[in-house]
């Protein structure tokens, strides 16, 4: 269960901790104690919500908490040059956003780019008329129906953690080809499997459920 956040603080206070980050990144002067407590509650304050929005875009817990570290670091490398025109939450919030918009494009570019998906035919069509959780449900039915475990975990390293094949190679300590062969029998068996269960889903009342907000 998770903690409830600290609370947030003013408007007046988040200004005053801002602006005393600024002036230290400006200056390159040591931070004290009591800045650096202000600021992790400052980033404290929001972290709930924005687990709650990218759960609400993602629709996996797992990804949700990954993209919520990443936009607490991207928002802390990018404070000294925010401008104070909305409210740090506003402001966090945009980037947790865009964060979340971003990994579920990358997912159906690597699907696209990998050759598995064609992104002009009927069925990527279809993938993209879904929900996000039925996108992810699809994507791991498919993954689970015709693929052996080491299958499988290479094939979540590229295509839910978004790793190269080399990464992937190294990760699983695979040899000989490495992850460029085990890849391409993955993408021949999986590219068969996605484009069945697609085209039954073009066929049937998914396609025409509302779409939610991504």
């Amino acid at each position: 269960m998770k903690k409830p956040g600290a609370a947030r603080p003013g408007r007046d206070t988040e200004q005053h901790i801002i602006d005393r980050h600024q002036q230290v990144v400006e200056r390159d002067v040591p931070r004290t104690p009591s800045m650096s407590m202000d600021l992790d509650r400052l980033f404290a304050a929001n972290r709930d919500r924005i687990y709650a929005l990218c759960l609400r875009r993602v629709k996996d817990p797992v990804w949700a908490e990954e993209l919520t570290q990443e936009t607490l670091l991207v928002a802390y490398q990018r404070l000294a040059d925010f401008q104070q025109r909305s409210r740090f939450s506003t402001w966090i919030f945009s980037i947790a956003n865009n964060l979340c918009l971003r990994a579920l494009e990358k997912r159906r570019e690597f699907l696209s780019a990998d050759g598995v998906l064609d992104p002009e035919g009927e069925v990527f069509g279809v993938l993209n008329s879904l929900r996000t959780s039925e996108r992810n449900h699809i994507l791991e039915e498919a993954i689970a129906a015709v693929l052996e475990p080491l299958e499988q975990e290479a094939v979540r390293l590229r295509y839910i953690q978004y790793l190269s094949q080399d990464e992937i190679t190294r990760v699983l300590a695979l040899e000989g080809s490495g992850a460029r062969g085990l890849l391409q029998r993955c993408r021949r068996k999986l590219k068969r499997e996605l484009h069945r269960r697609l085209e039954e889903l073009g066929q049937g009342p998914s396609l025409f459920l509302s779409r939610s907000t991504e």
